[in-house]
């Protein structure tokens, strides 16, 4: 009776052992190393578009503030200052600018266009579409970055009649900015968004 008593201890013994050394062979090496962080942040652009604030006369007041809007009266021969400047402000990504010029005041009325800082690519019924000359990065500027106004005055032909201006009565002159990202864009490409953004052909 003893002796079956420590045969089974031993036995008991030799299964504990064995089940822990079968336990261990189940351990998996391993390791972890730290977490590497990447931050993505979007760009951004941001763009303001403002003009003179005038007289009753049309005429600029000096020093006036600048303004989204005026309301002119004219007159054949009139010359009537108007000069809409956008500005890319900063922290914006590089970007082309865009201006759309919707005139629906017709061929009386004429515009001293800058051409030289802004180039026309589109054009339909009454609004052309003029791009920046160059490309415009404020990402890393420590200032807004204010463009050349496309115009600085609009004359009004000296033929225009007292019938013509009845038949105008009120219209309007408008200009809209618009910008779009360098990256990944082509002149051509930025130009065919900026068309379609304003419903030309």
């Amino acid at each position: 009776m003893k002796r079956s008593k420590k045969f089974l201890a031993a036995f008991l013994s030799v299964i504990i052992i064995a089940a822990t050394l079968t336990a261990s062979t189940y351990s998996w090496l391993s390791s972890q190393s730290d977490t590497v962080v990447n931050t993505f942040a979007g760009g951004a652009i941001s763009i303001t578009l403002d003009e003179a604030q005038v007289d009753t006369s049309g005429k600029k007041i000096d020093g006036g503030q600048r303004v989204i809007s005026n309301s002119y009266k004219y007159a054949a021969g009139s010359i009537l200052d108007k000069d809409p400047t956008p500005t890319v402000l900063k922290g914006s990504i590089p970007c082309y600018v865009f201006l759309c010029v919707e005139n629906e005041l017709g061929d009386l009325f004429s515009m001293n266009f800058d051409n030289s800082s802004w180039i026309k690519t589109a054009e339909s019924d009454n609004k052309e579409l003029f791009i920046y000359y160059t490309t415009v990065d404020a990402e890393n500027s420590d200032e807004d970055i204010k463009l050349n106004p496309i115009f600085t005055q609009v004359t009004v032909s000296e033929n225009l009649t007292s019938d013509d201006a009845a038949a105008l009565g009120e219209k309007k002159l408008n200009v809209t900015a618009y910008a779009v990202q360098t990256e990944a864009l082509t002149q051509d490409e930025a130009s065919a968004l900026a068309a379609a953004q304003f419903e030309m052909s």
